[in-house]
């Protein structure tokens, strides 16, 4: 009776701490033999997720008991900073023997983060023909499809027969993994790309049929050099699991799926959510004082210097506020409206624009569509703040005063906040590079000056 194969136990918030106790229990114990069917158990993305739980000596265990495979799948899914501690105590041979079980575009992007000289080493390391792809995918810049491609896909000559392609498939598949292959491309005699066949097709397909009888086109293709953005968005467009990447010449050079996309998808929205704060892309809770101070202290100085703008501007209406007191009560009000305002702006056009769903034809429309919305909104939350004003201080004209400033500084922080990103854009730079603080340090200064202005005339 052949043996059932179970679901690998899926590590939670609920389970965890059971099962790392489980783990640390069988380690105490020395148990090796219930230790390996335990760790057998567990995915190695799961097994990721607890890695900073135990220490270097469980660690060292743990990695020992892997076999060559689970160990490689371990290393593509922990973080930087673990797999570094985990070179630091291996030898070129170990690192490559693992390197050698990933798909290559996995392992270039391991390879990017050891020292130029270990990864050299490691790479000499390499079966040849390995070695050669590795060597040709590693030059492509970060961030482009080169960088998100991998060399391992499976292509046929436009002339070969179905019978052929289906031998030639369970050959390679006996030699080597290959991993996620759900269509097959069809080439001519130069390696150019013709089409491809679902693997769905070629089964149900006659064995005496030509690839180039049953081929069907390739909805889109993508060249090494494109951006990884505009790569993700063709995914989504065309709702593709998979993208062959060619030069000019449409020469197939290799694949990228959908799993990198994924990657793709969550590095970018991180990217962009960093940069419209002012923090460095690459900034995490565990990176030391120092580089978090580094990263951080630019932004800082740009705070100090909008800040002490919005300092200038109250300073212009000293002799308002001594008459009127109140108005510093409703300052803070009036700025972190329009600050919200101009932020929740940024975001839309961000996410618009990363999307691909924000085209320059449609900006007058979206700004008046937007002000219209904003306005609306601010006549309400205006007439209540206003109201709010006037019955605390018993003063209708402050309430009205009130009530105007803050409805024109959520309209200008509206338009800020469409403005900053585009113009960002425009200057071919990321749209989110310090958008929100940029808009908040806007809407205080304009939102003190509409406000004070307004009270110097009325009151």
């Amino acid at each position: 009776m052949n043996e059932v194969l179970e679901p690998y136990v899926r590590i939670t918030e609920g389970n965890s701490e059971k099962v790392i106790r489980i783990f640390k229990r069988l380690i105490e114990k020395r148990n090796a033999t219930r230790l390996k069917k335990f760790i057998d158990n567990i995915h190695p993305s799961d097994l990721a997720l607890i890695w900073d739980a135990f220490d270097e000596n469980e660690k060292e265990i743990l990695l020992n008991l892997l076999d060559s495979e689970k160990s490689a799948e371990l290393l593509s899914y922990l973080n930087p900073q673990d797999r570094s501690e985990i070179f630091e105590t291996k030898d070129e041979n170990w690192i490559a023997d693992r390197l050698e079980e990933l798909e290559s575009d996995d392992a270039v992007d391991i390879l990017k983060e050891l020292p130029a000289k270990k990864a050299s080493f490691v790479i000499r390391r390499f079966d040849p023909e390995y070695s050669q792809k590795i060597k040709e995918l590693i030059r492509y810049p970060e961030e482009t499809a080169g960088a998100l491609m991998s060399s391992d896909f499976f292509a046929v000559n436009e002339n070969a027969t179905i019978g052929k392609i289906i031998r030639k498939f369970k050959e390679v598949s006996d030699e080597s993994e290959l991993d996620d292959i759900h269509f097959i491309y069809v080439v001519d005699d130069e390696n150019h790309l013709q089409g491809y066949i679902p693997l769905r097709k070629l089964i149900l397909e006659k064995t005496h049929k030509k690839a180039k009888e049953i081929m069907s086109r390739v909805p889109a293709v993508v060249t090494p050099e494109m951006d990884q953005e505009e790569v993700a968005r063709i995914f989504k467009q065309y709702d593709l699991i998979s993208i062959p990447v060619v030069d000019e010449q449409n020469t197939l050079l290799g694949r990228i799926t959908i799993d990198d996309i994924v990657d793709v998808l969550e590095s970018e929205s991180s990217e962009d959510v960093f940069r419209m704060m002012g923090l460095n892309k690459d900034e995490r809770l565990t990176d030391s004082v120092f580089v978090s101070f580094k990263h951080r202290l630019p932004w800082m100085f740009i705070n100090l210097i909008t800040t002490s703008l919005s300092a200038l501007v109250i300073g212009m209406f000293t002799n308002v506020l001594k008459v009127h007191v109140a108005l510093a009560m409703f300052m803070p009000m009036v700025a972190a409206l329009g600050g919200a305002t101009g932020n929740q702006m940024v975001a839309m056009i961000v996410r618009g624009l990363a999307l691909g769903e924000m085209h320059w034809r449609h900006v007058r429309y979206l700004l008046f569509r937007e002000v219209l919305a904003v306005t609306a909104g601010a006549m309400i939350i205006g007439s209540i703040a206003g109201v709010i004003a006037w019955q605390m201080n018993q003063n209708p004209h402050l309430g009205t005063v009130l009530f105007v400033a803050m409805i024109a500084n959520m309209v200008f922080a509206t338009l800020v906040g469409a403005g900053i990103p585009l113009v960002l854009k425009l200057l071919k730079l990321d749209p989110a590079l310090g958008s929100s603080i940029l808009v908040a340090a806007s809407t205080d200064l304009a939102g003190f000056f509409i406000f004070l202005g307004l009270a110097t005339i009325f009151l």
